[in-house]
């Protein structure tokens, strides 16, 4: 009976507690924003108290570990709330949009990205954006990250952040971004067509607000030497083998068609054919003329390919591979410590009370009545809050209070996937008729008919598209495509109507949380059932429209209905994806491919840097000069086979940032990237302009590839083990992926963290409090 009463007494005290949490708290923890604490907590059984500064501080620690944030901020009340609006998710969404504005800039500033085509011969109308507007736009941004970074700088201290290297970069870059920008706008016209660097530093704004991305960093920095070293090893061996092609193939006056005379006729045209062989682009065009004189000459460019390709650019690919090896195991790791750093700091926080005399004491145990009181300020996801909700309910039934051990393991549970959790309630059917029907709805051989309808239609979708192209009399495609068009409508009356059983045997909410790829074969096949709807009503036949047939005869570029429904019966295709659980080697597979993409945000942000970075900086070097080219290859009229003239690649070139990115991805192909070596080279009439192209090649062939063949290797090894203890495969963090490979981190290590933090003593053991004011 005692123990009753005191439950029930921490319950009244909950209940008053919670009452005092009003609706402008409710809509702040609704839209991410964090709620006010006014109040002091007072536990009657406990005959003590928790100031609204302690439990302030406890939040915000607890706020911390969800976001796996360090702690060593300053814990002043001032600080305190600063620094909870500065990591809410509201204004951690805002900061990610305006890191987009500022990044998708570069589409609308002059020159503008907005034309029909980039072909310099069709001399495109840009969409010009007016000039002050796009200047109030970047400034808008601007001013948010120099807010952004003062109140970082104002909660962690110029102490800390002097040890932050990327803040440091950040600090000086909007220092001068904003210069630059204030100067633009006052002293120079919109026809400026000067060098503006700030938008070659724009995504350093986005680098320091990841962490991973800048760990990835550190992981490339941290081997920089090494992957150095090994490019330096590649750039001898072609140096090595220019010189000995010039000794071995020398230059003839008789034979201008002379292997010598066409590819190695001096050192600079021999060490850049060499380096374009290294990438295999114009193999076996420079080996032509010599194997024609002696087949011995061969043995000469197999022997260099042998060395450089298979050879030291394997040890190149082994070198990043190692620089990246293990990268997400170490972050998550390193993640992992930040959080029970932070809910050890909480618990710590809270262990400090004041007595109803007054006094500041200190006990091992805390009340489950205070967890919760914090636990409800807390911004977080309503599955964890529930979840912890469970426990901390489960224990008030064992004792009031919790200590370390106890605190520390529920508050593990933040680390759940609540994906992975099995939170479904599907009835149980039972051996009536109705039952009965449901489970021939939710069995696998209903899937299975699916799949195989599925398959079909898209044979029969193809065969009439195929019929469509190659008959050019309409009578014709009424013959040949109607009955395929007949049976397509039959296969989406049963696709809708498939949907809807599934969702009537499994309950409607059951059936679509169950799978997001139910909800996509919903969205599929309600779509492809109303457009062809549509289509009937309007043309009254299931073929293609004749007004759409004689369209296309007079070259008109159009996309008709027709097509569109074409096009979404094609993505029942993806219904080949239900196989896939019955091989675990695909599922692997499968399971690595999604997490590659949504987890490797931070390798595609470093190469989306140096992406963004290089076609800003192409801009500024060769803007106007394709134009050029073009305006001097009409006068002269002289066309060399297989150059940039005689392939048209007028379309490409770097006179608006779209074009620069374009350009990039072809050079990135590697295929035939050594035509635009040489066009840009004649546009400028330097050879330097090759420097350009040369180290893009040189990043994409040993950085770009190698990261993400480490990225995938590293996450197929963990799957693969996955597999082996039996584990879900295909999960949606990189945390569920490395659980088995993570040991939590000692007392002692936590201990030795909190010691060090710059603005609380976790070693004082005195009778005082916090200071917080």
């Amino acid at each position: 009976m005692e123990r009753e009463e005191i439950i029930n007494s921490i319950e009244t005290n909950l209940i008053s507690n919670f009452q005092s949490i009003t609706i402008k708290n409710r809509l702040k923890k609704f839209f991410g924003l964090p709620t006010s604490i006014h109040s002091e907590y007072i536990d009657d059984n406990e005959q003590c108290s928790w100031s609204s500064n302690t439990l302030l501080c406890a939040t915000t620690f607890l706020e911390d570990a969800v976001n796996y944030q360090s702690i060593r901020h300053k814990i002043t009340r001032k600080y305190l709330l600063i620094y909870r609006w500065f990591s809410c998710p509201m204004i951690k969404k805002l900061h990610q949009i305006m890191l987009i504005i500022n990044l998708c800039l570069a589409f609308f500033e002059r020159p503008s990205s907005f034309s029909i085509t980039s072909d310099v011969r069709d001399k495109p109308d840009r969409i010009i954006f007016p000039y002050f507007i796009l200047m109030t736009i970047e400034g808008l941004t601007l001013l948010w990250f120099s807010c952004y970074i003062f109140v970082k700088i104002a909660c962690f201290g110029i102490k800390y952040i002097r040890q932050r290297f990327w803040i440091v970069i950040f600090f000086i870059v909007i220092s001068y971004s904003l210069c630059e920008w204030f100067v633009m706008l006052l002293f120079l016209s919109q026809t400026y067509q000067g060098i503006r660097l700030r938008r070659m530093f724009r995504p350093i704004f986005m680098i320091e607000s990841s962490q991973l991305m800048k760990k990835a960093f550190a992981a490339l920095h941290k081997n920089a030497l090494t992957i150095i070293a090994s490019i330096s090893l590649a750039l001898i061996h072609i140096l090595f083998f220019a010189v000995m092609a010039m000794f071995l193939f020398p230059r003839s006056d008789t034979r201008p068609d002379s292997q010598g005379s066409t590819y190695f006729s001096n050192l600079h045209d021999s060490t850049l054919q060499l380096l374009v062989l290294h990438s295999t682009a114009n193999n076996p065009d420079i080996m032509i003329p010599a194997y024609s004189d002696n087949r011995l000459n061969a043995l000469f460019f197999i022997i260099f390919v042998v060395i450089g390709i298979y050879w030291i650019q394997n040890i190149i690919t082994a070198v990043v591979y190692r620089a990246f090896r293990g990268y997400f195991l170490n972050s998550i790791i390193n993640l992992q410590l930040r959080r029970r750093i932070a809910v050890r700091a909480s618990f710590e926080i809270l262990k400090k009370r004041i007595t109803s005399e007054g006094l500041i004491e200190i006990k091992d145990n805390i009340p489950i009545s205070v967890v919760q009181i914090v636990l409800n300020y807390v911004s977080m996801n309503k599955w964890h809050f529930d979840r912890i909700n469970e426990r901390l309910s489960e224990l008030i039934h064992e004792n009031d209070s919790i200590n370390l051990d106890q605190y520390s393991h529920t508050m593990q549970l933040l680390d759940l996937n609540p994906k992975l959790a099995p939170g479904l309630n599907i009835r149980t059917l039972g051996e009536n008729t109705l039952d009965r029907f449901k489970a021939i709805c939710r069995s696998k051989a209903f899937d299975f008919i699916g799949t195989i309808f599925a398959i079909l239609s898209v044979l029969f979708v193809t065969i009439e598209v195929s019929d469509h192209h190659l008959n050019t009399n309409y009578n014709d495609i009424v013959t040949y495509t109607l009955p395929m068009a007949i049976i397509n409508l039959c296969f989406i009356f049963y696709f809708v109507l498939e949907i809807v059983l599934k969702a009537w045997a499994f309950g409607t909410v059951n059936f679509f949380r169950s799978s997001s790829m139910h909800i996509l074969e919903a969205i599929v096949a309600f779509t492809c059932f109303f457009l062809q709807i549509i289509y009937l009503a309007i043309h009254r036949t299931l073929i293609v429209s004749l007004i759409y047939v004689e369209m296309i005869k007079k070259e008109k570029t159009i996309f008709p209905l027709w097509a569109a429904i074409k096009v979404c019966n094609m993505l029942f295709i993806y219904r080949l994806i239900r196989f896939l659980p019955a091989s675990k080697n695909i599922r692997i597979i499968v399971g690595t491919i999604l997490d590659e993409f949504r987890n490797g945000g931070a390798f595609f942000g470093l190469l989306f840097s140096f992406y963004y970075v290089y076609s800003i900086f192409g801009m500024e070097l060769f803007g106007g000069e394709v134009d050029d080219l073009y305006r001097r290859y009409n006068q002269s009229n002289i066309t060399v086979c297989g150059t940039y003239e005689q392939l048209e690649y007028w379309p490409n070139g770097f006179n608006d940032f779209y074009s620069s990115i374009i350009t990039l991805y072809n050079i990135m192909i590697v295929n035939q990237w050594y035509v635009f070596v040489y066009g840009f080279r004649a546009a400028t009439n330097s050879i330097w302009s090759e420097l350009y192209f040369i180290l893009w090649y040189l990043f994409v062939t040993t950085i770009g590839l190698n990261v993400c063949l480490a990225l995938s290797g590293d996450i197929h090894d963990a799957k693969k083990q996955r597999a082996d203890q039996n584990e879900e495969l295909i999960v949606s963090n990189m945390y569920d992926i490395y659980r088995s490979h993570i040991n939590e981190p000692s007392s002692e290590e936590i201990t030795r963290r909190l010691n060090e933090h710059p603005y609380i003593n976790f070693r004082q053991h005195s009778n005082e409090e916090i200071n917080l004011a």
